[in-house]
């Protein structure tokens, strides 16, 4: 410190005080008329007049404040102060020749005007300590000629009134704020212009640890501290590093000519100023044990909240350097109260506050009876989870102890959390939110930020407990030390988000694993509701980053989510963070939970040195599915959010899946089996079947549509996105295979069957085209359900309930309503809307397929022609029936060796897809045909095999030759053989129900035995009658010669397409009279087949799918990989790409030869044949393609290749310094090639403006890298694809086998989230094939729903046959119609 600087006195201080008094009277005052007056000069000369009126004025500095002698003094030395930026008239002429030499002396001399005085606290001393700061600030900021001395010198001022004005016991109101700014400011500037010597760094720092207790001194050291970090971020990771933003005034703070060394130098010095925070616990503790409880509090009422400060400060820079920070101008307007300190950003930043707010209705579920494993009493509530209304009836986890509710009082002080609930209507799109924010790729390592804040952060954790205390005090300072855990709080969040943003291939160090591990195991055991906030918050990706060890925690959080998740109200923990919030956090770490049991299984878990409580015992991972699953059934019962309902309906779909395929591998046939399939045993789309016992995926499969079902059609009724992701969950249980009644699946079916029924009876006024969407999703639903499970609809009460929901989906009501029946020809058709009337269309169709497919043959049949060739189409006659369905009809000749009996080939072409028959009369039944050799025996055998098929329907669709409901799957060799015994019913059920009619009294009964004679006798007359008629002859004498009957010569030409149409009853006069009514066509009419154009038009209906057809490409990235052309040359060979992803890919489907209609489906056997040596490029469109298909989807996964997309890369050389508009336009230029194009599926990808892709990435930092916009395909006829319409599945490899999903682009629509993928989420091997196909066919439906230029497949397929019927109908009269058929 500089001596000069302490005890200054002025010589008039020897003299009497009213001597000294008058004389500086005397002085300052013509030298004040002087200031501001360009025209007067100077009345000193000499330097000895200098010196001897300093003297005077230094003097003045201490006299009372009740005259103006103190504020002339300032005036005058303020004034001279500024030679050393310009020169004035009224400044002497020694101090304009040596400004520097005087600016010192007078920085001497204005120390006395801060040393303590009895008036200090006055406004008039306040305003003339800020106009010498101001004027100190104006002279370090505009002065360009001050000397290394001025400049030590101004700096040990600032030092010495700072340590005046804040060192305790002085008052620090008024001017602590000020002087801390102006000290740090000219400290900076220094910093740039004349850097600070050693020592006086060392002076600074010594003296800056004094003043910790004052609020300003944090305020202000986290605003330098901030600022310069803004300026070191780009200089040491480069400009493409996201900016850290910090308000403007706070960045020039740090001087713009500040070189870089300087800035990072200047940076480490100032963050090590303040210490470390911890320490102000330590303070407390050595306080308390020599003051009273009365000065303990009133010397540290605000160390709490500036503990809390400095944490935030320190954790806004480890933001910084992670590159997650995002401050707005808006986080500085919210208050502390009680501490005098400024809430710079809120308490939580990881996760946005998305309190959406959600009508509660009454909690009356309970979970059905099915033995399931519920948590113990110690650690949550058991999931038939009732929560009563009223306040005093609550859970016992919600009732704290009352110091932990004060706690939450004064915590509430310190944390500017404000949950302002967003009102979110059904039909706007949810925010999207994600686990955390993402880090940035360049960010360094987490050893590197342990280095730099770990001690603090760790002892700030640590230290916040009562054995930080003296013995004696720690029963009086329990409420105090319980006062610090919003710091706390805010330091156990920073180390959850510095572990968790570790990089793919980062190591970490061992002490400080364990380290961490300690905090949390502390922290959790403890539940200090702050300390648990801040936890949760930040801990949604610790269990999917690969951290060692940290499955081991499994038990701590288990506990704590229970805690928060089965409990609704969270009375501990309000006022701290929006109870939606917390709840999203819990489930987003709950799903990287749930695969855990299955994945670890056997493998112990330790106790940690004692540090678990009772209720967290040792055991293996396994035994904690139970709770799991019991925590994942309770929680859906308790959630009331929207946004939660959809991430744990997604769980649920996940983990019955999981564990399904879990058991179904380990019921398979022996280790042959999983030894011959080198690339996984289990998968997505591989079905094994299901043990026959009821097993715990069968539980909870049950459990969870039992209650998915209840929740449908009484508390999410109202909530469009909890629905429609509630019927895709749905769909996706379906197709899972467990064991369960057959009462269990139609609880499904009826709950979709009621909620249609109740979305249909709105007021119209409520109908939306959301609403209308979600009654679209709801028919899809029982597709899924009836395709999947088609035993369901040999329930008559099933399939009268399905064809009810159809028949109110088509003309808008029941026929059977209130005991009354209502004709269809009494009907008016007024359905809810035409896309409404659609989608039960098409359920209508499902149900037909459904009910025609009841046995199984080979899984396919070959297709036969569609008779569109030249001799066909010659040969062919085409009619329309009922104005929806196109029937081709041909009569083949039969050949040399063939049954001369009459044959037809007809092929249906209808909405639902194209069908086949291949028909046979024969004149003589084949029971009665004489016994002929045995040449005509195999003629005859011939004509069986010929007549099988006349009775077995031939169904074949474009996709597939078998429009099978069922998943294809080939024959086992249980079913080799196996003959389907089929009841051949002669009269219906319940014939007792039909009406009679007059033809019924034809045969009486034989109990009415009265009118038997009388018949008898009327017959006896009628046979005399006709005896004595042909006895006429013979009276009469002529003889008739009696002929042989002999049977008819057998024709050689049939019309067999009339007899056709007559025995299907559709030749009759009103079915060809034309109805007169425009726009209304004949029940059968006939088309022209020799117009021209006609055959395309057929080959075009028939390549319409009659399914849903959906592409998804697939990517490998390799680490820090970032260009197009090194990301497509990946799967060119087996050794660039691992084994896992060959895995991934053999679950996704089958291979499929392009242009070639596969036989069935090819097994996972043929899958490493058709790979090769590639690394998936084989399937890359140009030959083979992974296609998965089922009754209602198919979806073609495409891995791109260099071989295959070389045009549609654009080079380097080409994009060059191009504008984006001609780089747009070379875009529309490029073109794929023809083959792949070609290629079932690929089409509708590049026809949409949604696309899809999927990328496997090594490294979980190369995400933000990937290359979206080089990688996209773009058609001419294609528009511009924004990126809002493109969605991206990242999947990331995890040591411990499971799988980390990270999704970018439209994951979530304006009618919720799209399930079952969700962002964060972890997966294992043997779900990840089935939820990539569900959330491909999920987005791609959602995306149908949402646009008006995507109709469904079958209600294209009618417009197309529309358009035929009005562009080649014959206009023929009746006659000529008739005789047309005649005439064939």
């Amino acid at each position: 410190m500089d001596q000069s600087l302490k005890d200054y006195v002025s010589v008039l201080s020897c003299f009497p005080p009213s001597v000294g008094r008058d004389v500086a009277v005397a002085v300052v005052k013509p030298l004040a008329a002087g200031l501001g007056n360009p025209s007067t000069r100077s009345l000193l000369r000499t330097d000895r007049q200098v010196k001897w009126t300093m003297e005077v004025l230094c003097y003045g500095l201490t006299l009372p404040l009740d005259r103006d002698t103190v504020r002339l003094c300032v005036d005058v030395y303020t004034d001279w102060m500024m030679a050393l930026v310009s020169q004035r008239s009224s400044t002497p002429l020694p101090i304009s020749r040596d400004p520097n030499l005087y600016t010192q002396r007078i920085v001497r001399h204005l120390y006395s005007l801060f040393l303590p005085r009895s008036d200090q606290v006055s406004p008039v001393h306040r305003s003339l300590c800020q106009q010498v700061l101001c004027s100190v600030q104006s002279l370090a900021r505009e002065s360009s000629v001050m000397s290394r001395e001025t400049w030590e010198t101004l700096l040990h001022f600032l030092l010495r009134i700072n340590h005046t004005v804040l060192t305790p016991p002085t008052p620090s109101e008024g001017i602590s704020d000020l002087s801390v700014a102006v000290l740090l400011e000219v400290w900076l500037l220094a910093c740039s212009r004349c850097f600070p010597s050693r020592s006086l760094w060392q002076t600074f720092r010594q003296m800056f640890g004094s003043w910790r207790h004052q609020p300003a001194v944090v305020e202000q050291w986290s605003r330098v501290a901030a600022a310069l970090t803004s300026r070191l971020l780009p200089q040491r990771f480069g400009p493409s590093y996201p900016h850290f933003e910090v308000p403007d005034e706070d960045a020039a703070l740090v001087p713009a000519d500040m070189e870089d060394e300087r800035v990072s130098h200047t940076w480490f010095q100032v963050l090590h100023l303040f210490r470390n925070p911890a320490d102000l616990t330590c303070s407390v503790a050595g306080s308390s044990a020599t003051s009273s409880q009365d000065m303990f509090e009133r010397e540290n009422a605000h160390l709490p909240g500036i503990f809390f400060r400095a944490m935030r400060a320190v954790s806004e820079l480890v933001n910084a350097f992670l590159g997650v920070t995002v401050r707005s101008s808006e986080q500085m307007d919210h208050l502390l109260p009680n501490t005098g300190l400024t809430a710079r950003t809120h308490f939580r930043h990881r996760l946005p506050s998305l309190g959406f707010s959600v009508s509660r209705g009454p909690f009356r579920d309970r979970l059905p009876p099915y033995g399931f494993s519920r948590p113990r009493s110690g650690s949550a509530p058991p999931t038939p989870v009732n929560f009563p209304s009223g306040p005093d009836a609550s859970p016992s986890k919600s009732s704290s102890p009352p110091q932990k509710r004060q706690l939450a009082e004064h915590v509430s002080k310190f944390s500017s959390i404000s949950s302002t609930p967003h009102h979110w209507k059904s039909s706007s799109p949810p925010p999207r939110s994600s686990p955390r924010l993402a880090a940035h790729p360049l960010r360094c390592n987490v050893d590197s930020l342990l280095h730099l804040f770990g001690t603090w952060l760790f002892d700030a954790a640590f230290r916040t407990s009562d054995s930080d205390l003296p013995s004696g005090k720690r029963t009086d300072a329990t409420v105090t030390s319980e006062q610090w855990a919003a710091g706390r709080a805010e330091a156990c969040g920073t180390l959850c988000r510095i572990f968790t943003c570790k990089k793919t291939a980062e190591s970490i160090q061992s002490v400080y694993l364990s380290r961490f591990y300690l905090v949390l195991l502390q922290s959790l055991q403890d539940a200090c509701p702050p300390v648990v906030v801040s936890v949760l918050l930040n801990s949604t990706c610790l269990f999917c980053c690969d951290l060692r060890g940290v499955n081991l925690l499994l038990p701590s959080f288990l506990s704590v989510l229970e805690m928060v998740l089965l409990d609704r109200d969270l009375v501990q923990f309000k006022g701290l963070v929006s109870p939606v919030d917390l709840r999203r956090s819990s489930i987003f770490i709950l799903l990287s939970l749930m695969p855990l049991p299955l994945q670890l299984g056997p493998v112990q878990l330790q106790d940690s040195g004692g540090k678990m409580t009772s209720d967290v015992k040792a055991g293996n991972f396994l035994s904690y599915k139970p709770r799991l699953l019991s925590l994942l059934i309770g929680s859906l019962q308790t959630e009331m959010d929207t946004y939660n309902v959809q991430l744990l309906l997604a769980a649920v779909l996940n983990e019955v899946h999981d564990s399904a395929a879990a058991e179904a591998s380990h019921t398979s046939s022996g280790p042959a089996q999983e030894a011959g399939n080198q690339y996984g045993a289990a998968s997505g789309t591989s079905r094994t079947r299901p043990p026959t016992n009821r097993t715990e995926a069968a539980v909870l499969w049950v459990h969870g549509v039992r209650l998915m079902t209840q929740r449908l059609t009484s508390h999410w009724r109202n909530d469009s996105a909890v629905c429609l992701s509630a019927l895709e969950t749905l769909g996706g249980l379906a197709k899972v295979q467990v064991q369960v009644e057959d009462s269990e699946k139609r609880r499904a079916i009826s709950s979709v069957c009621t909620y249609i029924v109740f979305q249909c009876s709105r007021p119209p006024p409520l109908h939306s085209r959301d609403l209308h969407s979600i009654m679209v999703a709801a028919f899809c639903c029982l597709n899924i359900w009836l395709s999947h499970h088609p035993v369901l609809l040999q329930q008559q009460g099933c399939l009268l309930e399905v064809l009810e929901i159809v028949e109110l989906g088509i003309s808008g009501s029941k026929s059977r309503q209130d005991q009354r029946v209502a004709w269809k020809e009494n009907k008016e058709l007024n359905p809810a809307s035409l896309r409404v009337k659609e989608a039960a269309e098409a359920t209508l169709s499902c149900i037909m397929q459904v009910s025609g497919a009841c046995t199984y043959l080979d899984g396919s049949l070959r297709e036969d022609t569609l008779l569109l060739n030249d001799s066909s189409l010659k040969k062919s006659r085409y009619f329309v029936l009922e104005g929806s369905v196109i029937l081709a009809m041909l009569e083949p000749k039969p050949g040399p060796d063939q049954d001369p009996s009459p044959s037809l080939l007809v092929v249906f072409r209808g909405p639902s897809g194209h069908h086949s028959w291949s028909l046979q009369l024969h004149l003589l039944p084949r029971d009665g045909r004489p016994i002929q050799t045995q040449e005509t025996q195999r003629t005859q055998e011939t004509q069986r095999t010929q007549e099988t098929q006349r009775t077995q329907r031939t169904q074949r669709t474009q996709e597939t030759q078998r429009t099978r409901i069922t998943e294809p799957q080939p024959p086992t060799a249980d079913d080799v053989g196996r003959k389907c015994a089929i009841n051949q019913q002669l009269a219906p059920e319940n014939m007792e129900r039909v009406p009679s009619v007059a033809a019924d009294q034809s045969i009486p009964p034989l109990n009415h035995t009265g009118t038997v004679e009388q018949v008898l006798e009327r017959l006896r007359a009628t046979l005399k009658i006709q005896e004595h008629i042909e006895a006429q002859p013979q009276l009469s004498g002529h003889s008739i010669a009696m002929a042989t009957c002999r049977p008819p010569p057998p024709i050689s030409s049939f019309q067999v397409t009339r007899v056709f149409l007559s025995h299907l009853g559709l030749l009759t006069p009103e079915s060809v009279k034309d109805p007169g009514i425009n726009s209304v066509q004949p029940a059968l009419l006939s088309l022209d087949s020799s117009l021209p154009g006609f055959s395309d038009n057929l080959r075009r209906l028939d390549q319409l799918p009659s399914r849903n057809r959906d592409c998804a490409f697939v990517f490998y990235m390799r680490a820090g990989q970032r260009k197009p052309r090194e990301i497509l040359g990946n799967v060119e060979k087996q050794t660039s790409v691992s084994g896992r992803f060959l895995d991934f890919l053999s679950s996704l489907g089958w291979p499929e030869e392009v242009g070639r209609l596969q036989v069935g489906r090819a097994g996972r056997s043929e899958f490493p044949a058709v790979l090769g040596d590639s690394g998936g490029s084989v399937f890359d469109g140009r030959r083979f393609i992974l296609k998965f298909a089922d009754a209602l989807t198919w979806i073609t996964f495409i891995v791109p290749s260099l071989h295959t997309y070389t045009d549609w890369l654009r080079s380097s050389e080409e994009v060059g310094q191009a504008t984006v508009s001609s780089s747009n336009h070379r875009c529309s230029e490029t073109r794929p090639s023809e083959d792949i194009r070609s290629c079932h599926g690929v089409a509708s990808f590049f026809s949409s403006d949604s696309k899809l892709l999927i990328v496997w990435v090594e490294s979980f930092e190369d995400i933000e890298k990937f290359p979206l916009t080089d990688l996209l395909l773009e058609t001419r006829a294609q528009t511009e694809t924004s990126s809002s319409n493109i969605q991206v599945i990242f999947i990331h490899p995890l040591k411990t086998g499971l799988y980390r999903i990270c999704l970018h682009g439209t994951t979530s629509t304006k009618l919720g989230l799209v399930n079952p993928l969700v962002d964060g989420m972890v997966t294992s091997r043997r779900s990840l094939g089935f939820l990539v196909t569900e959330m491909v066919s999920n987005c791609s439906h959602r995306w149908r729903l949402e646009s008006d230029s995507a109709p469904p497949p079958h209600v294209r397929r009618k417009h197309l046959i529309n358009d035929i019927i009005l562009g080649y109908k014959s206009c023929c009269s009746e006659p000529a119609f008739y005789s047309a058929l005649f005439h064939l």
